[in-house]
């Protein structure tokens, strides 16, 4: 029944992929996007970099780095989103891991993540509004067979008062690596448009809950405090990973993160950011093609992140 509910769930997801792509997109890239017919542009663009985080196991070390891309276009109920992530890694003394069977080339240096989504706003009374969606997304080392992860998901938005926000999330993922899931978020919201004094937000959800409390100085200058699972997707290792039976099997490069960010509003719609943040409790989790699960532990380490967002 589990192997009938994967096959069922994959051939679906990869049908939504295909609407997205060939209904959703072009609909947005054929838009005009003037001033009179109400679209809205968002590019994102974040650069970061962590310190060196160093094997539980042996002297290896990493610094990792990386740039992360996001474009959203909205207009009307639609919006329409592309992200592109690439993390890098520098080994130090890699041929001291142990999960490595070839001591003369690093376990891996680059991961990418690509990922489309379409989502559709429906407003019910001045207080209820919901919303459903679609993404899909690959994140790999080479080969992207293998790599695809699909979610459709609904968002029911609750807006109590002028300060208080409660949006319930239910979804369904599908990943190539560990087939269908069901989650579920609840997301609460305090002062969410204030642009003075204190806002903040918290997402209990059935992964990691995440928590930000926000101070506006001015209405362009702000400081977040916050406490987040961060890292990568499910990564599709490459076929002649030198990882010990990993070769194209899956990898989760996963830390948890408390720190602060600092956010200016510039004129004319854009952002700068810049952020600190203290990564611990980091863990590389594999699993291999016949869903075996093996952890190794990395230290902590400091990040920084730089940002840069601009509407039009």
């Amino acid at each position: 029944m589990n192997h009938i509910m994967k096959n069922w769930a994959h051939v679906r997801c990869r049908t939504l992929l295909t609407y997205i792509v060939v209904l959703g997109f072009p609909t947005a890239a054929s838009a005009s996007g003037g001033e009179d017919d109400g679209a809205e542009t968002n590019v994102s663009i974040e650069y970061f970099n962590v310190g060196e985080s160093k094997s539980n196991v042996g002297n290896a070390a990493t610094n990792t780095s990386g740039v992360l891309i996001e474009v959203e276009y909205e207009k009307g109920s639609m919006t329409y989103t592309f992200d592109y992530e690439r993390w890098n890694y520098d080994w130090n003394n890699f041929e001291t891991l142990p999960f490595i069977l070839d001591t003369t080339s690093a376990p891996w240096s680059t991961f990418e993540t690509l990922a489309l989504g379409i989502e559709y706003e429906q407003e019910i009374n001045d207080q209820w509004e919901f919303s459903y969606y679609l993404e899909a997304e690959s994140s790999f080392e080479r080969e992207m067979s293998g790599s695809y992860e699909y979610e459709a998901g609904v968002d029911f938005n609750y807006e109590a008062s002028k300060t208080w926000s409660y949006t319930i999330n239910v979804n369904l993922e599908y990943l190539d690596a560990e087939g269908a899931a069901l989650g579920m978020d609840l997301e609460i919201e305090w002062n969410h448009d204030s642009k003075e004094g204190w806002s903040g937000e918290f997402e209990i959800s059935s992964e990691f809950p995440e928590t930000h409390l926000t101070y506006h100085f001015t209405r362009e200058f702000s400081t977040t405090m916050f406490y987040n699972e961060s890292g990568t997707n499910t990564i599709r290792l490459s076929d002649t990973s030198p990882v010990i039976g990993m070769q194209g099997g899956y990898l989760e490069d996963e830390y948890n993160s408390i720190g602060i960010e600092l956010g200016y509003e510039l004129t004319h719609g854009g952002t700068l950011s810049f952020t600190v943040q203290q990564n611990q409790d980091r863990q590389l989790s594999f699993q291999d093609k016949t869903g075996i699960e093996s952890v190794y532990g990395l230290g902590g380490a400091m990040e920084a992140a730089i940002g840069f967002t601009f509407e039009f």
